[in-house]
This record gives structure tokens, sequence and C-alpha cells, in this order.
């Protein structure tokens, strides 16, 4: 079976994928660590609700002008249903030395920030991660990925994507 890329008619006209949202049952202690240990860039415009984007998006930043994620955060009483590893958010670092160094930072601040779970980081289909959890349920991910496997090389190189029946 082929999976076609560039399908030419599609029912939705998207053209990026903007935004995701997570649950917390407490706004203080998520924006916390999201802006501590992740770097992100954290607003709450109403009571209740946050969003959360990388700060390289800011005027000046390297990333400043490109699409970006956003995500909304909402605060819950509870969280029924928690979230599972595969459900992840991914944060891309610079080399295999900065996941090592980000698993020794989580590791040590786990009951700083609410961190639930790490894992220590392996290599998987090509990149290098380390993953955690946050205490609802959010599952993390750091990674670096070998030049050759970067997202913005796979697409230059116009991969097609196959899948065996």
């Amino acid at each position: 079976m082929t999976i076609q890329p560039n399908v030419p008619n599609p029912h939705i006209k998207t053209t990026s994928m903007i935004a995701g949202t997570l649950v917390t049952t407490d706004l203080k202690r998520a924006r916390r660590m999201y802006e501590d240990v992740m770097g992100m860039e954290c607003v709450q415009p109403s009571q209740g609700l946050m969003y959360v984007r990388d700060k390289g998006h800011q005027p000046g930043g390297p990333k400043h002008g490109k699409p970006y994620w956003v995500l909304e955060v909402r605060e819950m009483a509870d969280i029924p249903v928690g979230q599972e590893m595969l459900n992840h958010w991914g944060f891309e670092v610079a080399s295999q030395a900065a996941v090592d160094e980000a698993y020794e930072k989580l590791a040590a601040n786990k009951a700083e920030y609410g961190i639930a779970r790490v894992q220590k980081p392996f290599f998987r289909n090509g990149s290098y991660a380390v993953y955690f959890v946050d205490k609802d349920t959010n599952w993390w991910e750091v990674e670096y990925r070998t030049p050759d496997i970067t997202y913005a090389s796979l697409r230059a190189k116009n991969v097609q994507w196959t899948e065996q029946a």
C-alpha cells in the first residue's frame, strides 16, 4: 500500500498544523514547568486557560515569521483519562549530548517541577531521545535527530512514504 503525501484534492485544504490541546489540574505548576524547564512562552488570557509557544518566535528570534505551534492548556478539576507515551509533545535539541544533559536536569528536578517520571535516553528510529511525563499525564520528548533524518532533510529529499501490506 502506498501513502500519498501530496493528495491533489484533499477534503480539507489546510496550510499548516498550528495548535494542540493539553489539560492540567494546576495551571501555575504547569506554567512553571513549561517556562523553566522547556523555555516556552506562556500567556493566560482568562481564568483556567493558558496558551504556550516556543520563545524562538519572538521578533528577532531564529524562528520569527515561520509557522509555529500554539498549545492550548485548560485547567480541569481532574483528568479522567490519562495520556499514553505515543501521544506526546516533542522538542528538538542540537546534539546527543544535549539529550543527555536534558535527562540529567529532568531527573534532578522531578519534584520541583511536578515531573512524575523520566525515562533514560535511548536510540529509536534514527533519533536519540528522553521521554518524561508530568503529573497531568502529558508525555514530552526531548530529541536529537541525526542530520540525515531531520524533518527538513526528509522534506528536501521529497521522500516517498510507503508501507508494506
